[in-house]
């Protein structure tokens, strides 16, 4: 019987990262008043987040790590071979608030954990390609963006809110509802050589009904055939004309 290892997706990159079974980055470069320190991902971390902190060190950790992720990325986007792991190196990089995040946000509001470790690496990926790596507070921008999604996914979830998955049948079902459907006009007429001989009456069985066959009369050129069928004087009924729509179930 085969053993599910990890039920958590934090936990898998933290395997995936520090595993030797996989090819990850390994070494990280900073510079550090003039000279360039080698790091290894736990010596990276640890600058980010062990007390006491050193500012400089942690600003440029965060802006090499962004630097390389950004890199890999856009390499990862056309398709080339040299891609390293860094975007991984990243998420992983963040973990301890991500970490933090998703318990708190998910025990407090009751959202479903998992679903909310999924949002707050989502928002570290997403905002990886946005932010700049000038930016001296580039590190944290990406802890915000991962804290306010992973909050505002747990909220939406104790309010009942849900993400729509499927936008194209949505608007397929409010079109169907609406009074945009597409409308078929039949005509049916006296079997006579010379067609209809007297004014083509239109009719309706309600009010939206009624407004529908305006439309289509104005959309035809026919709005002055039923401008006359509205005359007091009525002749002999010749024709008729039916409006159904094409929708199913109409």
């Amino acid at each position: 019987m085969a053993l599910i290892t990890y039920n958590s997706l934090l936990d898998v990159i933290h395997a995936r990262v520090t595993s030797a079974a996989h090819l990850r980055p390994e070494v990280l470069p900073v510079e550090v008043g003039g000279e360039t320190v080698h790091l290894d991902l736990p010596q990276a971390r640890a600058a980010l987040y062990e007390r006491p902190v050193d500012e400089v060190l942690r600003r440029e950790v965060w802006r090499r790590a962004v630097a390389l992720g950004q890199h890999d990325a856009l390499a990862s986007a056309i398709g080339s071979t040299e891609v390293t792991g860094w975007v991984e190196a990243v998420v992983w990089l963040a973990l301890p608030h991500l970490r933090r995040v998703a318990r708190q946000a998910a025990g407090r509001l009751g959202a479903d954990r998992r679903d909310v470790e999924s949002e707050v690496v989502l928002a570290v990926v997403e905002r990886l390609a946005e932010v700049s790596v000038d930016d001296p507070d580039v590190g944290p921008d990406l802890l915000r963006a991962a804290g306010r999604r992973g909050w505002e996914f747990a909220r939406r979830s104790a309010s009942g809110g849900r993400p729509v998955e499927d936008i194209v049948a949505v608007a397929d079902a409010r079109t169907a509802a609406s009074t945009e459907d597409l409308w078929e006009l039949a005509i049916s007429r006296p079997d006579r050589p010379d067609g209809l001989v007297a004014p083509l009456r239109l009719t309706s069985r309600s009010a939206v009904e009624g407004a529908r066959l305006g439309e289509l009369a104005d959309h035809l050129g026919l709005r002055e055939v039923v401008h006359r069928t509205h005359r007091p004087h009525r002749g002999p009924r010749l024709g008729s004309v039916s409006l159904r729509s094409t929708a199913v179930g109409r």
